[in-house]
């Protein structure tokens, strides 16, 4: 039985999949699909894993030294740190943050891209979050009974902490975005010095996982998530699954496109600063790391 010994365990919108791409192309390096999210037992996901399936992705991981996967809503879980130390004991941890303002804007685009956000308005979502931590006015998600609070997602200090302290520092890489943007190259080096392996190989540092920006947002609800009568009459009218799914992803395609967000309104991102400045200022001094540009 083949386990995992590498996790990347967060945050969205961070840089994780673009990270998790590079170390796929590492000879030594096995790295199961995306987002299992098997770990973090207080994760209210649609999708739970037995273990047998979990491990089944892992199979053919063979002779390889590092055996990793990575699933961005672990740093947020209360639970998954202890669950992955009972796990697998001696685990390498790879953290990836970036600015929270920037990852709770990117994240609200990418979750009315998965279908995991029935608000267009990003000021209005924000708006939403404290009644969505109390169960009213819930988004009609396709991966979650309940999404994660905007604001509280980004809470950082506490969700680091947590790593740092049910594992061995040496055992935990972090990593912040901005420098991991500004030299990919580098910040993988130091991650595979991290995990021992050699790092003096060609890695193509392609752009993946950019913004996405939707034209028509009914759109895209409708072919991300479909009313169940709509969905009947389709399967009536077009029997054949492939031909659906290749009119849905066409559909797609036309509908949306890689594109950079306009700016955040700058009242709500005066106001969201105020609100994460002392969790930014706590974690600066947790992992030493001078972060006062996120405040700027």
């Amino acid at each position: 039985m083949i386990k995992p010994n590498f996790f990347i365990v967060g945050a969205p919108k961070c840089g994780t999949t673009a990270m998790n791409d590079y170390l796929q192309q590492h000879p030594d390096i096995f790295m199961a699909p995306k987002e299992l999210h098997y770990f973090g037992a207080d994760l209210e996901t649609k999708v739970k894993l037995s273990e047998q399936e979990y491990l089944k992705y892992f199979e053919n991981a063979e002779d390889k030294k590092i055996v990793g996967e990575a699933s961005v809503w672990y740093l947020f879980s209360k639970l998954a740190a202890n669950e992955i130390k009972k796990f697998s004991p001696d685990a390498r941890i790879l953290i990836m943050l970036r600015n929270p303002l920037d990852v709770i804007y990117s994240m609200h685009s990418q979750n009315l891209y998965d279908g995991n956000e029935d608000v267009n308005s990003f000021e209005q979502a924000i708006e939403l979050d404290d009644d969505r931590k109390n169960g009213i006015h819930l988004a009609d998600a396709i991966d979650f009974y309940k999404m994660p609070a905007y604001k509280d997602s980004v809470l950082f200090y506490e969700q680091v902490k947590r790593y740092l302290d049910v594992f061995e520092k040496p055992n935990v890489h972090i990593i912040i975005y901005d420098d991991f943007a500004a030299n990919p190259e580098k910040s993988l080096k130091e991650t595979l010095s991290f995990l021992g392996l050699s790092n003096d190989l060609s890695i193509n540092y392609k752009i993946i996982n950019s913004n996405k920006q939707i034209k028509s947002f009914r759109l895209h609800r409708i072919i991300k998530k479909p009313p169940k009568r709509l969905k009947g009459m389709i399967r009536i009218v077009l029997p054949v699954k492939r031909i659906r799914h290749q009119i849905m992803k066409t559909f797609t395609e036309w509908n949306v496109s890689a594109k950079k967000r306009g700016e955040m309104n700058q009242q709500l991102r005066k106001k969201l600063k105020a609100e994460l400045k002392d969790d930014i200022f706590l974690l600066s001094q947790l992992i030493n790391k001078d972060l006062s540009g996120w405040l700027r």
